[in-house]
């Protein structure tokens, strides 16, 4: 029995550093810093400072993330360990300078310059009804394949994408086939050099809906596939809204407060309304004086001030948003990081600061960057219009 334990013995001991070498193997050391060994030159970075100097003990092709503001990175190869050159990578227009100095290799990532005259925001989204649309990379240049993509709702689906400049120009698209991650519905564009910011927009609507006998048939420019149609086709079938034109809704034209108004009007089935002169402006004989005389005496309206109504202005972001929340006769007050920068870079005026979280927080508006003091176009007032019907009908089904 002696003798078994003791060759088991000698066995252990003759095997015991040969398992101290193969672990000692898997341990490898990539760097050195102030006298610290790191296996990796990320946990070394983690605490590098200012003048350090990193010391390679093994070839490395590439480690991390380096931002304009990491500074200079110091790295030193020992023992012939070879720097390379794309040892870090670096983010969107930026580029990586590398230089030598006293055998040290310096790496610092710098931003490219870039063209003065380009907006600060190239590509911005649109409401959307059903779902949300987004640009999936951040600060595209002209001339870059830009990346779009596009959320339905539940029970919802991406019938179209569209992408206009800033003179409301089609600009080309195509879907990107099986992505590989993710539920949602991807499309890229060429980002062009001029008509910029480009804005984003999406049809999405209920799976399995149709466009038989569909209301805006009689519109020659709204197409099936539009990202503006099943909203267009909401509204006309309730009777609040008609084309611009003999059988053409022009879609991409500014709509008036006088119109805005009328649409509301309507949507309230037109009560009849005792005429008075309220606003200096609105004649007793003008088509839009009893949609005018309502919202007036709803609270939905007030003027421009000087006791004027401005019939023929071309509504704003803002004052849209201000009359859907005084049409659903909610009081709301709350508080929105978002809001209170618009207000700030004024963006937004104060008084619609409560409209516009309202608008955001219940997704009757979605788009990115906000332009309260900016126009809607007739498509953009019809989807945001059927947005709100949408949440009101949310919330009736809810008993609220």
């Amino acid at each position: 029995m002696k003798k078994r334990l003791f060759a088991l013995f000698l066995a252990l001991t003759l095997l015991l550093p040969t398992a101290l070498t193969a672990g000692a193997a898997e341990t490898v050391m990539e760097c050195r810093l102030r006298g610290t060994y790191f296996n990796s030159l990320s946990e070394a970075l983690k605490v590098y400072e200012d003048g350090d100097v990193i010391e390679l003990l093994m070839e490395l092709h590439r480690c991390c993330q380096l931002a304009p503001n990491d500074g200079e990175i110091r790295v030193r190869g020992v023992d012939g360990v070879r720097v390379y050159d794309d040892l870090f990578t670096v983010g969107v227009h930026q580029e990586l300078r590398h230089w030598t100095e006293d055998g040290v290799h310096i790496f610092k990532c710098v931003d490219l310059e870039r063209d003065p005259s380009l907006p600060e925001v190239t590509v911005e989204t649109g409401t959307v009804p059903c779902g949300i649309v987004r640009c999936a990379g951040a600060f595209p240049w002209p001339g870059e394949t830009v990346r779009a993509e596009v959320s339905p709702h539940p029970g919802c689906e991406v019938a179209s994408f569209t992408v206009l400049d800033s003179e409301l120009n089609e600009i080309p698209s195509w879907p990107v086939e099986d992505p590989g991650y993710g539920s949602d519905v991807y499309y890229e564009f060429v980002l062009p050099a001029e008509h910029l910011p480009v804005k984003l927009y999406a049809a999405v609507r209920q799976v399995g809906e149709t466009d038989e006998n569909c209301p805006s048939v009689r519109f020659t420019d709204v197409p099936a596939d539009a990202w503006y149609h099943t909203a267009v086709d909401e509204l006309v079938a309730r009777g609040a809204l008609s084309g611009k034109t003999a059988g053409r809704f022009v879609p991409y034209a500014g709509l008036t407060r006088a119109e805005a108004v009328t649409v509301l009007y309507s949507l309230a089935e037109r009560p009849d309304v005792p005429w008075s002169p309220v606003f200096s402006d609105v004649a007793e004989d003008a088509w839009y004086a009893g949609a005018v005389l309502w919202a007036d005496r709803e609270g939905i309206v007030s003027g421009v001030g000087q006791g004027r109504f401005a019939p023929n202005a071309l509504l704003t972001w803002e004052q849209l948003w201000v009359m859907l929340l005084a049409l659903s006769g909610e009081e709301y007050h709350f508080f929105r990081l978002d809001t209170e920068e618009a207000v700030r870079t004024r963006e937004v005026s104060a008084f619609a600061a409560d409209a516009l979280t309202w608008a955001l927080d219940n997704g009757i508006y979605a788009a990115d960057p906000i332009h309260g003091h900016a126009s809607p176009t007739r498509a953009e007032t019809a989807v945001t219009v059927y947005l709100y019907l949408l949440y009101r009908q949310k919330l009736a089904e809810k008993g609220e």
